[in-house]
């Protein structure tokens, strides 16, 4: 059993998985939101390789999701001014909100586990990029078709199916193991401004966590996640949402996202006009009158009263599996006693990749435990002279 985890390769957890789809660098930020709109998955790939790379040997490219064009629009004054301008900028813009660890690169299919995770590891990134089977690529009909994304919550499932490889070390307490972090759980209070927890999502993006929101003594009371923010793909109305808001009604907002209330929208409104938003305001009108408009189009019923003036939206289906809808306050904690593999069995319940240290008496939140961090230690335990007998 052990001889046959390590001599597994990428392409073996790439079976079923979908081929990712990569735009142009010179794509609009509107029309890469229309993309994710009109997908199954809650991201698509920007070309990062160089202009002058051959694709084959250098293939890189940027993850980009609602996460990161948020943190775009929200993070610079000019922008929430002007978002309109903003969403017409080329993508590649956002390659500065996404950093190094937001880079995907290409790996051989016949790439060891082994050196799948060191790749992942040594690089600080979340994902690779793997080529498709040629039989999968008839599938496909567009140029990017080729390739598949494995994640680092791929690799941690795909060993989690062989924990008991990997005792005493799943049985050890995470602080034991010294995998929780303190200074990685970037946090704000629910009554803080839901702007100030844009640099710490952009931050949180990079690490491979979330933001969390606390309430007085640190008790832990939600998130707000990259991959919850996944859904909302009406960059417009989210970000006016954090431009207008707390973080603790931020989540509210995020939570009723499919059918807000009109109160909360009044509220939005009324706050972006005090502070001088008006193109803000505009857009998010703009798009709540498309979906009214769409709504009433699409209803048999004459009665028009009948129309709510917050239109519900519908649910998209993720055809990878890499996301379900969730409440921001469904989040995925535990104590600095649990167990290793409670808190794995924790992250890919809730398909994250982090979970959340809590006091186990007063609920303050204590810090994460990274899927990175997790990786790692089980990276260690997979070292060929650790089954050197068995191989």
């Amino acid at each position: 059993m052990a001889a046959s985890i390590l001599s597994h390769v990428v392409s073996d957890l790439c079976i079923g998985k979908p081929a990712v789809r990569v735009l142009p660098p010179s794509t609009p930020i509107a029309a890469a939101l229309a993309t994710l709109r009109a997908g199954a998955d809650p991201f698509v790939f920007v070309d990062a390789a160089p202009p002058d790379a051959k694709k084959a040997a250098a293939l890189s490219v940027v993850k980009v999701s609602v996460a990161e064009i948020l943190c775009y629009v929200c993070g610079d004054g000019g922008n929430l001014g002007d978002p309109a301008a903003a969403l017409r900028r080329p993508v590649s813009v956002l390659t500065a909100v996404v950093g190094d660890h937001g880079v995907t690169r290409r790996v051989d299919p016949q790439t060891s586990l082994l050196d799948a995770i060191d790749a992942l590891l040594a690089n600080n990134s979340h994902s690779l990029l793997v080529p498709l089977h040629a039989r999968a690529r008839k599938k496909h009909h567009h140029a990017s078709a080729g390739y598949c994304v494995l994640t680092q919550q791929d690799i941690v499932r795909h060993l989690f199916g062989s924990i008991s490889l990997f005792a005493p070390v799943a049985a050890l307490s995470v602080a034991s193991l010294g995998l929780v972090r303190r200074d990685d759980a970037h946090a704000v209070h629910v009554d803080d401004d839901a702007l100030d927890a844009i640099p710490l999502l952009q931050r949180s993006i990079g690490h491979g966590t979330a933001v969390a929101v606390v309430a007085d003594d640190d008790a832990l009371v939600g998130e707000i996640c990259p991959g919850v923010l996944g859904s909302c793909d009406d960059v417009e109305s989210v970000s006016a949402a954090f431009a207008a808001l707390s973080a603790g009604d931020a989540m509210t907002y995020i939570d009723c996202y499919f059918s807000p209330p009109e109160f909360l929208l009044r509220s939005i409104r009324a706050e972006l006009t005090d502070k001088g938003l008006h193109a803000m305001c505009d857009l998010m009108d703009a798009a709540y009158t498309t979906d009214v408009a769409a709504l009433s189009s699409s209803s048999t019923s004459s009665d028009e009263e009948c129309l709510p003036l917050a239109p519900a939206r519908r649910a998209r289906k993720m055809s990878s599996g890499s996301f379900r809808w969730r409440s921001t306050e469904d989040v995925a904690a535990c104590h600095a006693g649990s167990s290793l593999v409670a808190v794995m069995a924790q992250a890919l319940a809730h398909r994250v990749g982090h979970v959340w240290v809590i006091d186990e008496l007063t609920g303050a939140l204590v810090g994460v435990v990274s899927c990175a961090d997790v990786l790692a230690v089980l990276r260690d335990h997979l070292r060929p002279e650790c089954y050197a007998d068995d191989l």
